[in-house]
């Protein structure tokens, strides 16, 4: 365990950098946050006014107000923003680990009808000395507001990145005439949590996979045009993409949802043996039993959850990226760098090799997130080719690896 809470520091210290990365309050063209500069036009992709969400409530985990008493979606009012500029979102029902209020950044599009949903990454946390003492995971002690999102959306090595898939201007960007969703992380609980607990003298809010609920009652009739949604994390954010898919999908009902998880590789059970087998106590933390996907096989086996995606939307599409010797998750589950490319392996055999919809970009070498390098090479494909070809439906589309 102490070898995992150690890998843990340096897995926040990287996710921070490098991983950073609805709901309440609308947001009219007078209204746009310090995050927007200019007076572009008014981005009508509701086409209608939106209003106040429902009060939310720290102490009940905050985002169901998304969810029916049946479980079912329930929409709220849509966001209205000025296009083609990042705008923070406010949001009085969904919480960070303190308890604070937290929201969502948009960046409208008028050109596009797709919409790419974008989920930080920052580390994870699950007891009163890593959530408290080491804080390894961002944002949850300190909560995470609009002058974070500010700081974040003009950082050029981040959200404000010259040629990155967040950059309109960027020719050749597929995302280029999309419109962006940045949901914040400061949960850490990788977006899976849904328990407001008690950590020694604190209280613990692990909410995430609730707070996504509450972003999406308001984000769905926002883009009631949308004809696809790129769901994408990096690191944290990337297992919470993929844990969150069938959630994201059901709740856009038809409208196709892909998956793109950067550096969120769910291992198979035979290299998280070798671990340090923290697994169990963030289940309990975070109280994964309350927000599991439609997964049995995930039980026993977290790799499965790519083969169950890819067997539940046989027609949509989901990509991992990562290094064959990933920087940052070896020391966070407690196994070597072999250990890890082992398990990558492993997986990519299992679960994508018989699943022509799921396909990889590995690149060879150290490190930890792709999703900020899109010029990166391997065999001659850029990642950003890789991409472009997946989101196009691109029958080039294939699998990437030394």
């Amino acid at each position: 365990m102490l070898l995992h809470r150690v890998a843990l520091v340096a897995l926040l210290t990287c996710l921070a950098a490098c991983g950073s990365a609805s709901a309440s309050t609308a947001v009219s063209a007078g209204d746009a946050g310090p995050g927007a500069s200019g007076n572009p036009p008014q981005s009508t992709v509701d086409g209608g006014t939106s209003g106040e969400g429902a009060a939310g409530d720290a102490s009940s985990g905050g985002g169901t107000s998304g969810v029916g008493p049946d479980g079912g979606f329930v929409p709220g009012a849509p966001i209205s923003a000025p296009a083609g500029q990042w705008t923070w979102i406010p949001f009085d029902n969904a919480f960070c680990g303190n308890g604070a209020a937290t929201g969502i950044g948009i960046n409208p599009s008028t050109t596009g009808t797709r919409v790419l949903i974008y989920l930080e990454g920052g580390g994870a946390c699950w007891d009163a000395t890593t959530c408290y003492t080491e804080m390894t995971a961002s944002y949850f002690t300190t909560g995470y507001s609009e002058a974070n999102f500010v700081a974040e959306s003009t950082d050029v090595t981040y959200l404000a990145l010259p040629g990155g898939f967040f950059d309109r201007t960027a020719a050749q960007n597929p995302f280029q005439d999309y419109s962006y969703v940045y949901l914040p992380y400061c949960t850490g609980d990788i977006f899976a949590g849904d328990n407001v607990t008690k950590l020694g003298t604190n209280t613990a809010h692990f909410v995430g996979h609730a707070n996504v609920a509450a972003f999406l009652s308001r984000l769905v009739p926002t883009f009631p045009a949308a004809d696809r949604v790129i769901l994408a994390g990096s690191s944290a954010g990337g297992y919470g993409a993929m844990y969150n898919a069938w959630q994201v999908q059901a709740a856009f009902g038809g409208v196709r949802v892909d998956v793109l998880d950067d550096s969120g590789t769910f291992l198979p059970p035979d290299v998280e043996a070798e671990g340090n087998g923290a697994q169990s106590t963030e289940a309990t933390a975070w109280n994964l039993a309350a927000t599991s996907p439609p997964c049995p096989a995930c039980a026993t086996n977290a790799s499965a959850i790519y083969g169950a995606w890819a067997q539940a939307f046989p027609a949509h599409r989901g990509a991992l990226l990562s290094y064959s010797e990933d920087a940052v998750l070896p020391a966070y589950n407690g196994i070597t760098t072999a250990q890890f490319t082992a398990g990558l392996d492993e997986i990519l055999a299992d679960q994508f090799k018989p699943n022509p919809q799921l396909q990889a970009f590995v690149f060879g070498g150290a490190g930890h997130v792709l999703f900020f390098d899109p010029l990166l090479t391997q065999n001659g494909v850029t990642l950003q080719t890789f991409v472009a070809q997946m989101v196009t439906d691109s029958p080039a589309w294939a699998t990437v690896q030394p």
